[in-house]
């Protein structure tokens, strides 16, 4: 039976949303964070951005630098 043709009412395809659509997307330290791609929670962590190992999401830090010029805010 082919997933378009089934009579269940869900969608063939399903959207996960593990952050509410308005919150900003940072990747903060010491707390539980899930990739909003794929919602795997291994990270590679730089000075300014956090990428996801498995699908390259990049978030930026809550803690990290934010530039505007020359001058950190």
């Amino acid at each position: 039976m082919d997933m378009l043709s089934s009579s269940s009412p869900e969608p063939a395809l399903r959207i996960r949303r593990s952050v509410p659509a308005k919150s900003m997307l940072l990747y903060r330290q010491n707390s539980a964070n899930a990739c909003p791609g794929c919602g795997k929670s291994h990270w590679l962590v730089g000075r300014v951005m956090a990428q996801c190992a498995f699908c390259e999401t990049a978030l930026p830090l809550a803690s990290g630098w934010r530039f505007e010029g020359l001058t950190r805010i």
